[in-house]
């Protein structure tokens, strides 16, 4: 990374404008500052005002997640629209559409004990070992309806997000005290349904869906990216092989957080027995 810092510009970092060519990506936030992400090399230059530089949220919670997932492809890291937490060294892999609950749901389960790793985008590489999903720093975001789940949330303001939408963005671990952690291998992979009754309905899937469902979170490579491309494609097959379940809940995230934990600690026990 290679950052010039304009001391005479003192806007601040404003909506983010993407452009790409090829193996290359333009971000502006503003007219002061300007992103250029080249994923072949896995390089980031810039240009930035003053008052960007010193912006530690704008680093932590915007530049730093859009980065990985700009030139996440340059580093064997698999974009998945999925939530992902971890107990006792089981990690769970949660996918949806956007407003099915992703974010209410992962922040009910970090209350029922898990540890938060993401709850939107998660990063899947492939390890010695297996899979590795990595989570990053941006902040949770959750709809204004999630106070009434979340009562801790009245300390903290509305704010309009990069997508246009009003929503509560907050540090997990700082406005709840809950347990995050950076990274954990999964072992399960959940696709999670709203329903209008109060009730619960886990359904075996099959790989293919599971595939096909990382697969249309990913963008298609220029191809300068073989390389690339050909370990996301490994990644993505790998992903696909993790047990999958499809998992329809109605009723309060709290509910579906207890239903499961009751899942997870089952399945545990069928790997211990």
């Amino acid at each position: 990374m290679r950052v010039v810092v304009d001391e005479t510009r003192g806007d601040s970092a404003g909506r983010p404008h993407f452009r790409g060519l090829h193996h290359v990506v333009i971000a502006s936030f503003g007219e002061s500052n300007i992103f250029v992400f080249d994923i072949l090399r896995r390089t980031l230059s810039a240009h930035v005002s003053g008052a960007a530089a010193r912006d530690y949220g704008f680093w932590k919670e915007k530049l730093i997640p859009i980065s990985l997932g700009v030139l996440g492809a340059g580093m064997g890291l698999v974009p998945v629209h999925c939530a992902c937490l971890e107990i006792d060294g089981h990690g769970l892999l949660i996918a949806g559409a956007s407003g099915a609950g992703k974010s209410t749901l992962s922040v009910a389960l970090a209350e029922a004990g898990f540890s938060y790793i993401s709850d939107d985008w998660t990063y899947i590489s492939e390890g010695a070992d297996g899979i590795v999903a990595h989570g990053t720093s941006a902040p949770v975001k959750l709809l204004p309806d999630a106070v009434q789940h979340f009562r801790d949330l009245r300390r903290h303001s509305l704010k309009t997000s990069m997508n246009g939408e009003l929503a509560y963005e907050v540090d997990i671990a700082q406005a709840f005290d809950f347990q995050t952690k950076r990274e954990c291998a999964p072992r399960w992979l959940l696709f999670l349904e709203r329903t209008e009754s109060a009730e619960v309905e886990f359904t075996p899937m099959r790989s293919a869906e599971a595939r096909n469902y990382v697969s249309s979170s990913v963008e298609r490579l220029p191809a300068q990216l073989h390389e690339a491309a050909a370990l996301r494609e490994r990644t993505i097959e790998l992903v696909g092989r993790l047990p999958c379940w499809r998992f329809r809940y109605g009723g309060t995230p709290q509910f579906a957080a207890s239903q499961l934990m009751e899942f997870v600690v089952s399945r545990r026990e069928e790997i211990c027995a």
